[in-house]
């Protein structure tokens, strides 16, 4: 069983004894190909290959025989070794594009290939780096309470105004956009189904924005302030903001490989900057809501503002008082990192981000890397992506009445 994905759950691997893999390479053309493919069996590679690649370019694959723990330990020291062969890649004009993980039981028994260019070094193996999990701080309770709804109007004023016809998402035109919005604002629909439908499925599809996903944000601030969502749902709603405004962040760090061998500055993904922008025009209207939001919805709140911090500066105190109230917690770690966003203070954000990345096994290390990407963006994306791991991992809710 081979899994092209640089992050693989518990679950994927079951009956796994121990784990090996590959990395990819893009690099120009064959004589990159060739000096890349000798670089990388130098540096201990059993066995490289490379081969023209249909969308430009020539691809170089390393195996790494392993063996690495199937844990996280393990999986950091493969992505380690995958990241210490990138800047090996670089030299050659090539960035990394990928890989796989697999049970060392998928390893080929003969090293023969048909690819035009192979490497071998038999029994080698590149140096192994010392990688070190620290334990996490405790998870905490994060109450849901004090709450209250009522019967009120949603507004969706100007809703049929936009042409969503005209706009996509993840399966085509976004027409239907317009229903699933109004099928939240109904108190008696199926709130999870609608929601996981309309952005799971449609408007950020495995983290993908449309052009339909910015246009439709507006109207998530519209159901939050109407006073007619109860909290719970409200805090779906600050998750999905959160997760939006992550993907500019995301794809600058995804590009920084490709931008760097270019020698042009990493770019954000397709629609993500329309995206972030739109999160951001909801920001002046979410953080007056701080005082009327249970501790759960402020923990988003906060990472919120922080990816915002000339919104989010009108309640870095009030971040920095909850920092305090859970200091020594998982979420505690990630106001503290809100906190030093929040008030542009970069390099103790940066030091606080590398702390949750030491005990979060989760978060990817080589996001804090890349000086080319500015650090609020590097260590924004920590808390983006963090803090939702942290949510899932503390007893929400507590004390709902």
């Amino acid at each position: 069983m081979i899994k092209d994905s640089r992050r693989i759950g518990d679950d994927d691997m079951t009956g796994w004894s121990a784990m090996a893999g590959t990395h990819r390479f893009t690099v120009p053309d064959d004589y990159y190909a060739q000096q890349l493919a000798e670089a990388l069996a130098s540096y201990g590679f059993a066995h490289v290959t490379a081969r023209s690649s249909p969308s430009g370019g020539w691809v170089v694959i390393a195996v790494d025989d392993g063996p690495y723990a199937v844990d996280p330990i393990g999986h950091r020291t493969i992505e380690a070794v995958g990241r210490a062969a990138a800047l090996i890649a670089q030299q050659y004009g090539g960035y990394p594009d990928g890989g796989s993980r697999f049970d060392v039981s998928g390893l080929p028994s003969e090293r023969g290939s048909s690819d035009p260019i192979v490497c071998v070094n038999p029994g080698a193996r590149p140096p192994m780096p010392n990688v070190v999990l620290v334990e996490p701080p405790p998870a905490a309770t994060l109450a849901l309470t004090p709450d209250h709804a009522e019967d009120a109007p949603i507004d969706l004023s100007g809703l049929d105004e936009i042409p969503w016809n005209e706009l996509s998402h993840a399966h085509g035109d976004a027409e239907e956009i317009p229903g699933l919005i109004r099928a939240l604002a109904d108190p008696f629909g199926e709130w999870g189904e609608t929601l996981d439908e309309l952005f799971g499925d449609d408007l950020l599809h495995q983290g993908t924005c449309y052009s339909a996903t910015a246009p439709a944000l507006p109207f998530l601030t519209r159901l939050i302030v109407s006073g007619a969502v109860p909290a719970r749902q409200r805090l779906d709603l600050y998750v999905w903001l959160l997760v939006a405004a992550g993907r500019r962040a995301d794809g600058v760090l995804a590009d920084a490989d490709r931008a760097t061998v270019a020698g042009r500055s990493p770019e954000p993904a397709a629609w993500s900057l329309d995206v972030h922008r739109a999160v951001g025009e909801q920001l002046p209207a979410l953080v007056t809501r701080w005082e009327l939001e249970p501790p759960a919805v402020r923990f988003v709140l906060a990472g919120l503002a922080a990816l915002y911090p000339h919104h989010g500066r009108r309640i870095g105190d009030r971040i920095s008082i909850m920092a305090e109230e859970f200091d020594g917690t998982q979420p505690g770690a990630y106001l503290r990192l809100a906190e030093a966003l929040v008030h542009g203070r970069d390099q103790e954000a940066l030091t606080a981000a590398t702390g949750i990345v030491a005990w979060e096994d989760g978060l990817e290390p080589e996001w804090l890397d890349g000086t080319d990407v500015p650090a609020p963006v590097r260590a924004g994306h920590v808390l983006a992506e963090g803090a939702l791991h942290a949510l899932s991992s503390s007893q929400v809710g507590a004390g709902d009445s």
